[in-house]
């Protein structure tokens, strides 16, 4: 049975989710079965089986869906059992702009070819926000959406969790030029 569509008013921002892992797509089946408004962006990727390529649609941001949700269905978005956390900012549910929504569908619908990359162990990278902006270092772990972070500055090695979105991937090449 289908639950009817909610009515969106000027409470309904969009928030972005956490999922358990390759939980994505079922999540945002059974979401919009209960009459949620939810966006996982998908992209087409071959991907090698044992015996021949065939082309899937995996999620472009691995782990994450978005939901426009009043504060009374984000709560009950976070009942669903695929669904791990609300994604916060300074401690509080993260907001969406409907502009960011709409650029990132815009984005897949124009066919460009299109790629997420994940940082790993090893990676290079520079800080993009909080004290240590600007400051370069190396990836130790990745865990959810914090990494540690070795920053090597005035003959000091400092070790930080910082969030994901605060780090950029560097170059190999722009790396070893410093």
């Amino acid at each position: 049975m289908k639950a009817a569509t909610r009515i969106s008013n000027k409470d309904f921002v969009w928030r972005a989710f956490y999922t358990k892992p390759r939980h994505e797509k079922k999540v945002v089946d059974r979401l919009s079965e209960e009459g949620f408004e939810v966006y996982c962006p998908l992209v087409k990727t071959k991907v090698k089986w044992s015996d021949r390529w065939k082309k899937v649609q995996k999620p472009l941001i691995n782990g994450y869906i978005f939901a426009k949700v009043d504060e009374k269905d984000r709560i009950a978005v976070l009942q669903d059992t695929s669904i791990v956390a609300c994604v916060t900012w300074a401690g509080k549910p993260a907001v969406i702009q409907e502009d960011e929504i709409q650029g990132m569908k815009a984005l897949l619908d124009s066919g460009s070819n299109i790629e997420v990359k994940q940082l790993a162990p090893g990676q290079k990278v520079e800080v993009d926000a909080g004290p240590l902006s600007g400051r370069k270092g190396s990836v130790l772990t990745v865990n959810g959406n914090k990494a540690r972070v070795v920053i090597e500055n005035l003959g000091l090695v400092i070790t930080a969790e910082l969030s994901m979105a605060s780090l950029k991937a560097i170059e190999e090449k722009e790396a070893s030029t410093e």
